[in-house]
């Protein structure tokens, strides 16, 4: 994915409004946060909380019912599925055990 023209003040990652059901039930509801360049943000939460849901959100892996997601001023919910492919091999995640994937 071709990095967007943003603002050095602009956030990395910008969701709002991020709701999401499996089924009837809602896991995710209105979810908003930023993260500004150079921050880190820890997603914590007990089991079920909706932790994996909202990672794989960030990752383009699920589409939201309501809301948007932007990474580098993009909304990755708006890309075409080529750009989708591009922006999915940009992305990495670390979990606790230390494999990146």
């Amino acid at each position: 994915m071709a990095q967007a023209d943003i603002n050095p003040g602009d956030p990395v990652i910008e969701v709002n409004g991020l709701v999401t059901y499996y089924g009837r039930r809602r896991i995710l509801d209105q979810v908003d946060f930023l993260v500004q360049p150079g921050e880190i943000r820890v997603i914590m939460g007990g089991s079920g909380s909706g932790k994996s849901t909202l990672l794989r959100h960030l990752l383009g892996l699920l589409t939201p019912a309501e809301g948007s997601i932007k990474v580098l001023g993009r909304d990755i919910n708006r890309l075409s599925p080529l750009q989708r492919l591009a922006f999915k091999r940009e992305i990495g995640v670390s979990f606790q055990g230390g494999a990146l994937f």
